[in-house]
């Protein structure tokens, strides 16, 4: 059964990549036009994607495709200058570092791919981005860019960032006006955050992604009643699911997405509110009527 009519997935992965995919961006868009997707957002550990994006959405009609940017090494780190490049061009998402994040790298023991997927090419060693200063607060930078993202239409998202690091820009990020503010992945082990802290975050303002990724084997930090235990104490208007897919030991994006549905279904959620955290929720991020 196809559960992915208005979908959208706000947090997806295809080539080219500096890590192996499943699908490229046109077979991704494709296949989410052909499963009634209403929208996707491309994004991409070591480039802007909004440049493919637009590519993509000349090419294939009937799907929305958006680009996003992460601010990691390749494109200069906390960079100002690749931020508004990025948003004034269209992307729907900026997120703060991953691969690069020094959270990120700690966790992985210096390095700057994962244990569970391994880049294709050669990565040079990090010193790993944190946005703190020695004495606890926010760099000079994050506040222009900050007020960058504050000025467009775009998403703040946290990327790989600590959970200390991420409550401090949620409540900065939100003190300063910005009402687009996504918490990523926090079930994944990578920046596994207590549910108490999510539940703050949302109540600071910010929306949290729920992650197919996080129920995958080689992934795993999460079960499914947990999962959906975690939904409703959050609340479902302030949840939004996503993949996070594109791995090529998957299925495809699209096929994930309708498996997450599947299961979040069988351990609790209704049809209703799996719309509202599918469709709507993304749709309101993003700016989409």
């Amino acid at each position: 059964m196809n559960y992915l009519q208005g979908a959208i997935d706000i947090h997806v992965h295809s080539s080219p990549s500096i890590f192996p995919r499943s699908v490229d961006d046109f077979e991704l868009a494709q296949q989410a036009k052909k499963a009634g997707m209403r929208a996707i957002v491309i994004k991409a550990h070591e480039e802007s994607t909004v440049s493919r994006a637009k590519l993509v959405s000349k090419i294939i009609k009937g799907i929305e495709v958006y680009g996003s940017l992460v601010l990691n090494e390749y494109v200069g780190g906390l960079n100002p200058y690749a931020v508004d490049m990025a948003v004034q061009q269209g992307a729907k998402v900026i997120w703060m570092p991953t691969g690069s994040a020094k959270h990120h790298l700690d966790y992985y023991g210096g390095k700057s791919d994962y244990k569970e997927q391994k880049s294709t090419i050669r990565l040079l060693p990090q010193k790993g981005i944190t946005i703190l200063s020695e004495d606890g607060n926010l760099l000079p930078v994050i506040y222009d860019i900050l007020d960058l993202i504050k000025d467009s239409e775009s998403v703040l998202a946290t990327g790989h960032l600590s959970p200390l690091e991420t409550k401090i820009l949620v409540k900065e990020a939100v003190t300063r006006g910005l009402d687009k503010v996504l918490v990523a992945h926090p079930d994944l082990k990578i920046n596994k955050m207590d549910l108490s802290l999510q539940v703050e975050l949302v109540k600071m303002g910010a929306f949290v992604e729920k992650s197919m990724l996080t129920l995958m084997p080689r992934w795993k930090s999460v079960e499914p009643v947990e999962l959906v235990g975690g939904i409703r104490r959050i609340g479902i208007d302030k949840c939004i699911l996503q993949t996070d897919f594109g791995q090529v030991n998957h299925p495809t994006p699209t096929e994930g997405y309708n498996q997450f549905i599947q299961i979040l279904l069988e351990n609790g959620l209704t049809q209703r509110e799996i719309e509202q955290m599918a469709c709507y929720n993304p749709a309101q991020l993003i700016g989409l009527s």
